[in-house]
């Protein structure tokens, strides 16, 4: 027995002793610095929203050129078709699509500020050639060309780092900026003091973080000459500290024959004294290669983990550079002491821990997180200590924290998949116990529908926008609380959550095989168009949330009726060719009606491996990465979201991608290169190849684990971790008669698909027609009408039946050899007509009144008054005096030409109500995008009031109001149409 153990050893350590020797051959291999594989400019044209600036990984300053403000493509404060550059700012997020940051602007001038600032009170940019603009990991450099200054920037964890250098031989201007602003809107600025080479102050903001802090002390490496303070465009005589909504500070110093200024400026969210902490451990002294050396070193160190053996510069440049982008978010909100300001704006202390802001985790949760779990352990346990800290703090896990402030943008309690997934791969350096109080309370929210998932399993479209996306991320969400509660005893919990994760069963629609808006009455949303940008989902349109139920394919795959179903509704997905209606910029990198510029549909090609196909998997994702990612400014589909479109790609490289982030298993694909040695975050190697070149063989043959042949087309987080030798055998031609073993699903069994109703019934006047149908073939159907839970001794469905009266209908279906359907519920009602009032209408037009204020929903409007207020045509926006923030309420009267179901609509950016006869039919509040809703009303013939109230937010403004009837399709009104 010795012996064994003593050869098995043995065995071990000689494979470890080649790993290592493959790493440092690969590492030998490499005959330039990794840094110089990585191009900080993909991403910064189109709508990546990425920034070439100057940064380490994870660090609080982003010292980055803006060159505009204002609109959806200044996320970043970067574009590259622009020419000009306002100044470099401290702060930036990273490829997100909303818009904030961009404090402290320094603008190097020769000019004074009264020559540098519009009428609007903006700084005007000038001019530069992207041929005199370089950036590499940790610094930008960029000649201006007006001004004649050379700029460079680098970075430490917290202090920006400048060097500027004045050709020509006049006195070295800077100006610094406190009034910049990308997006946000400043609250209170101070220039706390100023002696002859240090200026210190702050900045507080509200924008999309809503409480934005940030301290700063400002060293120059030679004394000031002169300072003036500028306010509402005028010099100030000032005592200190001062204080004012608008502050420009004018620094100027004696020309020296080099001309040299160099700027440190270390930022805090704690205090002054905080600041001063970071500038004093991170910068002493004014060596600026010193910092830019160090900069590099970081990046380059981060980047050594994964080593490439292939002669594809190119493609190594792409796959770098998504490295690189990869380890900019989140970003480290404790100062150098431990001391950071909560989510409720309260100073804590933390010597364990970084804390992080900038989780933008409806994206990550898919990739970007599991790929940290492989990379840096010790850094994914801080970040979940980080969000308990933020559930301390205020009661819930961080949805999409910024600063010290909760944005609540998007959907889902996400924070939950990331806690999950690392605590099941056994990353558990914090309170267990604490960490389900936290899933638990973050789960049982009133936000976004969240209290009716609960109380009736799904949530109403009647009622609240994004209700299927909102309820497909609640289940997943859901599911991982399972297994968590089960993990650490608490069965109970676990039981309750689990049966929350099939909830997404109850808005499958067998009819079209799509998840679909369902109203109260248990009736689907009609008209219903796959293809249109719907208010049912989040930036998407029904095919982008068709396939999310990542933790039960195989339950999904019972809802289609059969796997050929499933297939071919997969083949659709990527070859649909009709264009889809309406438009919302978050849809972009189109294959089909697969948006790989949007998170939703990152995992689907990948779903072929669970329906025995992995082939096509193969096929798509080797045709993403060639259309989606590129060598160029342009060179990423879409938001490039705080690292997932780049973890997206890192992961399908290196040949396995987290399906479903709390399984512990990963699909397998042809990886992107032929040879790569991933050093994982235990130190161990994980050594990736391939036999033949992948970009010309791009399907698998067969797997081998250090040596054994996979019998399955995904591999554990165990086997990874454990390192060793991943071997792919490839092939020029798809390999389609291999059988594997299937990933994992929540429902392993066959379960016949939910029944449904073929029409709305929701809605009727004498009688109606109820006809039923179920996708799985064979099935049949069992109903009552009296409200009670069908069984196979209740009425057999034969066919189509009438009812003349309010019933509830409940639905199941059976076959034999499998589980029986989850039980449908519809409730059919009779309706009368609103009577028509008695009105005389003589002349057309609309009365309205206008308002202005950051409203949420068309109610915030109610207590406020006017600004102005009379008559004009027709549901027009064109009167409003400011481009955002701005909202109507009309009111009018239509002539209806006979009696009859009416269906009205509004479509509307960013919200809508519509009310006839003082009854709400239309409620199409707080719509992302510009989107349609219906409601339906009966009508007598003749005269009746139509109301609709509308709110515009930002970015982009459209209202259109229209009708149908009986089943006809609507129509837009007209100004003939509407009456005072």
């Amino acid at each position: 027995m010795k012996k064994n153990i003593k050869d098995s050893l043995l065995i071990k350590f000689s494979k470890i002793l080649v790993l290592c020797m493959v790493f440092v051959s690969c590492s030998h291999k490499q005959d330039k610095k990794l840094t110089s594989f990585v191009n900080p400019f993909i991403g910064t044209g189109a709508h990546g929203h990425t920034f070439p600036g100057a940064t380490v990984p994870f660090g609080m300053v982003q010292l980055s050129p803006d060159t505009r403000t204002g609109n959806w493509d200044a996320c970043s404060g970067y574009h590259y078709s622009d020419t000009s550059i306002i100044g470099f700012s401290h702060t930036h997020l990273s490829g997100t699509g909303a818009i904030d940051l961009g404090d402290i602007l320094f603008r190097p001038t020769n000019q004074e500020v009264h020559s540098l600032v519009d009428e609007s009170n903006k700084m005007i940019p000038t001019p530069f050639q992207h041929s005199n603009e370089y950036a590499e990991p940790g610094y930008y450099s960029v000649t201006l060309d007006e001004e004649k200054v050379k700029c460079e920037l680098t970075v430490t964890e917290r202090t920006g780092i400048h060097r500027y250098t004045f050709s020509e031989k006049s006195d070295p201007r800077i100006v610094i900026d406190l009034t910049h602003e990308l997006g946000d809107e400043t609250r209170e600025l101070q220039i706390a003091s100023i002696s002859e080479s240090e200026i210190t102050g702050y900045r507080f903001s509200k924008g999309w973080s809503s409480n934005q802090k940030l301290f700063f002390v400002i060293r120059f490496s030679q004394p000031m000459k002169q300072t003036k303070i500028w306010s509402k465009q005028a010099i100030v005589e000032v005592e200190f500290p001062f204080s004012s909504d608008d502050i420009r500070l004018e620094a100027v110093w004696e020309a020296t024959n080099e001309n040299v200024i160099q700027a440190q400026v270390a930022i805090s969210g704690v205090s002054i004294e905080g600041a001063r902490k970071n500038l004093n451990a991170e910068s002493i002294g004014f060596d600026f290669d010193k910092y830019r050396l160090a900069a590099s070193e970081k990046w380059n160190e981060e980047l050594q983990t994964i080593q490439i053996n292939d002669n594809s510069e190119e493609n190594k440049k792409v796959f770098y550079t998504a490295l690189y982008r990869s380890l900019i978010a989140p970003i480290t909100i404790s100062d150098v002491d431990g001391n950071y300001r909560g989510v409720d704006d309260k100073i804590y202390s933390d010597t364990e821990n970084n804390h992080y802001t900038a989780l933008s985790l409806w994206d990550t949760f898919r990739a970007w997180n599991p790929l940290m779990t492989l990379k840096d352990e010790a850094f994914v346990n801080e970040m979940i200590n980080s969000m308990l800290a933020f559930y301390k703090q205020s009661g819930e896990l961080p949805i999409w924290p910024l600063w010290s402030s909760e944005t609540e943008t998007m959907i889902g309690y996400h924070s939950v998949s990331v806690i999950v997934d690392a605590w099941r791969k056994g990353i558990r350096s914090y309170d267990a116990r604490l960490a389900l109080e936290a899933m638990v309370a973050s789960s049982n929210t009133t936000r976004k529908g969240n209290d009716l998932y609960r109380e009736l399993g799904y949530i109403p479209s009647n009622f609240k926008r994004e209700s299927i996306s909102c309820l497909l991320e609640y289940a997943y969400n859901d599911w991982c609380i399972s297994l968590f509660a089960a993990d650490i005893g608490r069965d109970d919990i676990a039981e309750k959550y689990s049966e929350r994760a099939l909830q997404y069963k109850n808005v499958f629609d067998g009819n079209t095989l799509f998840f679909r808006g369902k109203k109260e009455d248990g009736n689907w949303t009609t008209p219903f168009n796959t293809y249109e940008v719907s208010r049912d989902m989040t930036e998407a349109t029904a095919w982008q949330y068709r396939f999310f139920v990542p933790h039960d394919i195989n339950g999904l795959i019972n809802l289609f009726g059969s796997k050929e179903a499933f297939v071919k509704a997969l083949d659709e997905l990527f070859n649909a060719e009709e264009e889809m209606s309406g438009h919302l910029v978050d849809i972009t990198g189109l294959i089909g009606q697969y948006a790989h510029g949007n998170e939703p549909s990152h995992h689907m090609a990948y779903l072929y491996s669970y329906l025995g196909q992995p082939w096509k998997t193969q096929y798509y994702i080797n045709k993403i990465q060639n259309e989606m990612y590129s060598n160029t400014p342009e060179g990423i589909a879409g938001n490039e979201d705080c690292g997932q479109m780049s973890a997206w790609h890192i992961m399908s490289s290196l040949g396995f991608y987290p399906v479903c982030p709390g399984s512990n298993e990963y699909i397998l694909t042809t990886p992107r290169f032929e040879e790569m040695v991933f050093k994982l975050s235990n130190d161990k190697l994980l050594k990736i190849e391939t036999d033949k070149d992948p970009l010309k063989n791009p399907y698998i043959k067969q797997v081998h684990l250090n040596g054994e042949l996979l019998e399955s087309m995904f591999i554990t987080h165990h086997q990874i971790v454990n390192g060793g030798s991943l071997s792919f055998e490839l092939s020029d031609t798809p390999q389609n008669d291999v059988e594997y073993f299937l990933p994992y699903s929540l429902t392993p069994h066959k379960e016949v698909s939910v029944p449904y109703v073929t029409d709305d019934i929701g809605f009727f006047l004498d009688s109606c027609q109820v006809a039923m149908g179920v996708a799985t073939k064979g099935a049949d159907i069992y109903y009552t009408l009296d409200g009670s839970e069908p069984t196979k001794h209740s009425i057999k469905y034969e066919g189509p039946f009438t009812i003349t009266e309010d019933k509830t209908i409940k639905m199941r279906s059976f076959k034999a050899g499998m589980e029986p359907s989850a039980i449908s519920v519809v409730k059919a009602k009779k309706n009368k007509l609103f009577p028509t009032l008695q009105r005389s209408l003589v002349k057309n037009g609309v009365h309205f009144k206008y308002f202005e204020g950051e409203f949420n929903k068309v109610a915030d409007m109610k207590d406020k008054s006017p600004l102005q207020e009379g008559w004009i045509s027709d549901f027009l926006l064109d009167n409003a005096v400011v481009e955002d923030h701005f909202g109507y309420m009309y009111d009018c009267y239509i002539q209806v030409p006979e009696d009859g179901i009416y269906e009205f609509y509004t479509e509307s950016d960013d919200g809508s109500v519509l009310w006839i006869d003082g009854q709400e039919v239309v409620n199409n509040d707080g719509s992302h995008g510009a989107v349609k809703n219906t409601g339906r009303i009966g009508l007598k013939k003749g005269t009746h009031k139509l109301e609709v109230h509308y709110f515009e937010d930002y970015e982009g403004h459209s209202l259109e109001v229209g009708v149908g009837v009986n089943g006809k399709e609507g129509f837009k009104f007209q100004p003939e149409d509407l009456w005072r």
